[in-house]
């Protein structure tokens, strides 16, 4: 069916279809008998005799009985004319009759290409014109003759063989039976055509219904079992293709949600185990450095108290990390209340390195400052900010690869919203793990040796707060492939300058 019909509605497909279940028969019905009246009502009924021969015995009989009669009226009626009278002679020469109209023995009428002059001079010789009223009525075979006046008025003769007439003297011709049976089965073959038109109709309506509530069902049998099914191909625009497109958006989003929930559980499972990780190796240390105190290992003063320094820092490792861990969840839990105002992003960042700029010269760090406009605001809380500058700067330093350490800071505003770039010339990060380099507890060293240099959560930590303060991150290699750099982006508060 055409794209138009395909995107109707449901209700209006049903319509449709039982009206074309309807209107079909009786078109096809209509253009059947609309056709041969045509035929017969608007062209020379003489030359369309041999069409009669469609119609059943029984109508033929009819239709003559009643045009002869119809004759008889109008030859009573002194007002009568050629031209009424043709209208029902007409009829009897279309069934094969050559019909002779006359007045006071003057041919007023004719059937064309008759021989007139013969049909009046036999009809004579059998002496059925008489001064008086003449009426004869006759069948001789399949001739009819038949002759009607009254008085001295209009006389009207026909004579002609009806071949397919069936009279009561005998029964009809093998032509007219085969004939009709021709014509029934023509007939039958129409119903049959309109018939299994409907049924064709209703067939493909009904697979437009069934077929995708049979792709629905099996796509919740699938559900049910946990299978995954495949998407539902959407053929129709209708109610039924809505749903199934809904259905669709379904599956995605629970696709969507399924990998969510994997990926947390692997997320989780990499937590547990750098969790254990991270407090099992200073525990170590712990008790390594206390067993040397208790065995006598440490036998001199000196020795004692680093042990005891060294259980000292490594205790401060671990409270560290479990606060991290603790802070961590907190933001993840939304459990960090900010206290959100207007701040200036290039004010915040240069007022920090100024507060850190002696410490910087003692690590030998060369800072490299470029601020965009600065008369742009952004919604952040400042103290949890500084705490992105803390992080990242800390990290610049632990994975530091060469002497001096270069750190690039700038911020560009662009349209509506402000890029902050921290770039280094450190050891940077491989390719392939820089979309991980935000997860907790990833470190680029897999042997997780160095659990005092860093423990993968502040990063982790670096992206929550962006990202609740509505913000972007990630990560790109530095400069000429060397160093890394870590890139925020943060939408610019409207309506807010500097005084």
């Amino acid at each position: 069916m055409n794209t138009w019909f395909q995107n109707l509605k449901v209700q209006y497909k049903l319509l449709l279809s039982n009206l074309l279940m309807i209107v079909i028969p009786l078109i096809t019905l209509f253009l059947l008998v609309g056709g041969i009246w045509s035929l017969l009502r608007f062209s020379n009924p003489i030359e369309q005799r041999s069409w009669m021969m469609l119609a059943p015995s029984t109508i033929q009989s009819q239709i003559l009985q009643f045009e002869l009669e119809q004759i008889n009226k109008k030859l009573l009626s002194k007002d009568t004319t050629v031209f009424s009278l043709r209208n029902n002679t007409s009829v009897i020469e279309a069934q094969g009759v050559d019909v002779v109209i006359m007045k006071d023995d003057t041919v007023l009428y004719m059937t064309p290409d008759s021989d007139g002059d013969h049909i009046v001079s036999t009809i004579k010789t059998m002496g059925l014109i008489t001064d008086n009223d003449s009426r004869y009525y006759e069948w001789d075979g399949d001739r009819l003759t038949y002759v009607n006046r009254y008085g001295d008025g209009m006389l009207v003769i026909g004579a002609g063989h009806i071949p397919f007439m069936a009279k009561s003297m005998g029964h009809e011709t093998d032509e007219k039976v085969l004939v009709e049976f021709l014509f029934g089965l023509a007939l039958a073959l129409v119903v049959a055509s309109a018939v299994f038109g409907g049924i064709y109709i209703a067939n493909r309506l009904s697979k437009q219904i069934l077929l995708p509530l049979q792709y629905l069902q099996r796509a919740a049998i699938d559900i049910k079992k946990g299978v995954t099914p495949s998407l539902i191909k959407v053929t129709y625009h209708d109610e039924l293709g809505e749903t199934c497109e809904a259905f669709n958006n379904m599956q995605r989003s629970l696709a969507r949600e399924k990998q969510l929930r994997e990926d947390y559980e692997e997320k989780r499972r990499q937590m547990i185990a750098g969790i254990c990780h991270d407090i099992a190796t200073p525990l170590t240390s712990v008790k390594g450095y206390a067993s040397g105190i208790l065995d006598g290992v440490a036998r001199t003063p000196e020795k004692q108290t680093h042990y005891v320094q060294m259980i000292y820092t490594m205790a401060g490792n671990i409270e560290k990390l479990v606060s991290m861990l603790s802070d961590f969840s907190k933001l993840e839990l939304g459990q960090i209340v900010y206290d959100y105002r207007p701040v200036s992003l290039n004010q915040v960042i240069s007022e920090y390195i100024e507060r850190h700029k002696g410490d910087f010269e003692d690590k030998g760090i060369i800072l490299v400052e470029s601020y965009g406009e600065s008369n742009r605001f952004v919604r952040a809380d400042e103290k949890q900010f500084v705490r992105i500058l803390d992080n990242i700067f800390s990290n610049s330093w632990k994975y530091r690869s060469t002497e001096p350490l270069k750190i690039n800071v700038s911020t560009v505003y662009q349209d509506h919203r402000v890029r902050f770039t921290i770039t280094d010339n450190g050891m940077g990060v491989p390719e392939s793990s820089l979309n991980q380099l935000f997860d907790i507890f990833f470190r680029t060293d897999e042997a997780r040796s160095e659990v005092a240099n860093g423990n993968g959560i502040g990063l982790a930590i670096v992206k929550q707060i962006v990202m609740d303060m509505d913000g972007q991150i990630w990560a790109e290699r530095g400069l000429n492939g060397s160093g890394l750099s870590v890139i925020m982006e943060f939408p610019i508060m409207t309506g807010l300058e500097d005084a």
